[in-house]
């Protein structure tokens, strides 16, 4: 009799065990994710001595590795760049190239949202007019790269799976970067990316 009354228990205690571990491994902890999208400047994307003239929104691209623990937490590290169009008047260059080094800790929501926040360490690059303009009221410009400047970026998106261990991991962030050219003063920067990313899962 008693070990009727056992076995069924035990039988429920094993398939839970072996039930549990399996759902954990539908989300590999590994993740190398590609993106692209568009950067739309926000508030006064850009202040100090090199303010004036309208930013456009620049194509973005980037490639970000993520660990994502058991419990849901996780790490990531990864590159990204924006290019901003100026074509306005008030403009140096005809862009603003920000290239950009994130780490932070992405937090899983179930089996498909993600929040995410870290910090960002980035330069700019953009032209200066170099000399006095010419007879036909031309100038040379250089190109010049900032000084490493530090910012913080946040943001939250889906993961919608596909098949195998692959998924699209459409995203919203928000960020801003703080950073000095050489004789002048500080820029501080601000933008919304919206992009859509290739999750790899390993």
């Amino acid at each position: 009799m008693l070990r009727s009354r056992v076995s069924p228990w035990f039988a429920l205690v094993v398939l839970t065990l072996a039930v549990r571990p399996a759902g954990a491994q539908e989300l590999p902890p590994l993740v190398v994710e590609m993106r692209g999208g568009a950067a739309l400047p926000v508030s006064s994307f850009r202040t100090g001595p090199d303010q004036g003239g309208a930013i456009e929104r620049a194509p973005s691209f980037g490639l970000h590795f993520v660990y994502r623990s058991s419990g849901g937490w996780g790490p990531y590290v990864g590159f990204s760049q924006h290019r901003f169009d100026c074509g306005a008047d008030g403009c140096p260059g005809a862009e603003y190239v920000a290239t950009l080094w994130d780490v932070g800790a992405q937090r899983t929501l179930g089996d498909y949202a993600w929040l995410r926040a870290g910090m960002l360490f980035g330069r700019m690059e953009r032209d200066f007019v170099a000399g006095v303009p010419d007879e036909a009221g031309g100038a040379a410009r250089r190109r010049r790269t900032s000084a490493l400047g530090l910012g913080a970026e946040a943001g939250a998106g889906l993961r919608i799976p596909l098949r195998g261990r692959m998924a699209f991991t459409p995203g919203v962030r928000y960020g801003w970067l703080n950073t000095r050219f050489r004789d002048a003063g500080l820029m501080e920067m601000r933008w919304v990316s919206a992009d859509l990313g290739l999750a790899i899962a390993f």
